[in-house]
C-alpha cells in the first residue's frame, strides 16, 4: 500500500462511521436522548478526528497545491479540533443533547456543508461531473444546516430521521471527496 493510500484511510473510516451512525439514527430514531447524545458525540469526536488525521499527513501537499493559508486549512484544521471538543463534552453530558438537538445538528451541518463545499472549490483543478456532484452534496448539507437552524421539522423523530438522512450525505461526500482526489490524480499522471 502507498503513502497517499494510507493518507486517505482516516477520510475512509471516517466517511463510513458517519454512514453507518446515519443509518442508525434512521432505522432507531426511537432512542433513547442519552443514547442520541452518546451518538452524537461520538460521530463529531471521530469525524474531527479522522480531519485532524488527515490534516496533519497531507499538509505538505495542502501547501504544494496552495492549499495552505489561501483556502484556510487552518480554519479546517481549528474546525476539526472544535468538533473533537464538542463531541467530547456532549459524551460526558449526552442529556443536554435532545433538547439542543435541532440547534447542535443544524449547526455541525452548516459548518460542515461550508468546509467540505470551501475544500472542493480550492482543491480540485479541473471542474468535472464528480467535482459537481460533490459541491451539489456539500450544498445539501448547508441548506440541511439551515433547515434544522430555522426548526421547520416538528417532532423529536422527524428530527432524528433528518439527522440521519444528513449524516449519510455527509459521510457519501467525505467519501466521494476521497474517491475524486484519487481519481484525479491518476488522470494527472
Amino acid at each position: 500500500m502507498d503513502l497517499k493510500a494510507i493518507k486517505r484511510i482516516p477520510s475512509y473510516i471516517g466517511g463510513l462511521f458517519v454512514i453507518i451512525a446515519g443509518a442508525i439514527f434512521i432505522l432507531y430514531p426511537e432512542v433513547s436522548s442519552s443514547s442520541i447524545g452518546l451518538m452524537f458525540g461520538a460521530i463529531m469526536i471521530v469525524s474531527g478526528i479522522t480531519e485532524v488525521i488527515g490534516y496533519v499527513i497531507s499538509i505538505r501537499d495542502l501547501k504544494k497545491e496552495a492549499y495552505g493559508k489561501a483556502a484556510g486549512a487552518e480554519i479546517s484544521f481549528v474546525y476539526s479540533l472544535v468538533l473533537i471538543a464538542v463531541g467530547i463534552y456532549i459524551v460526558i453530558e449526552p442529556s443536554y443533547v435532545l433538547p439542543l438537538l435541532t440547534t447542535f445538528t443544524g449547526l455541525y451541518f452548516l459548518i460542515d456543508g461550508i468546509v467540505k463545499l470551501r475544500r472542493e472549490l480550492f482543491v480540485f483543478d479541473k471542474k468535472d461531473s464528480g467535482s459537481i456532484v460533490i459541491a451539489m452534496m456539500s450544498g445539501l448539507l448547508i441548506v440541511g444546516g439551515i433547515l434544522l437552524l430555522c426548526n421547520v421539522f416538528y417532532g423529536t423523530r422527524n428530527v432524528i430521521v433528518f439527522t440521519g438522512l444528513s449524516l449519510i450525505v455527509s459521510g457519501l461526500d467525505t467519501l466521494c471527496m476521497e474517491i475524486m482526489k484519487k481519481d484525479e490524480k491518476k488522470t494527472r499522471k
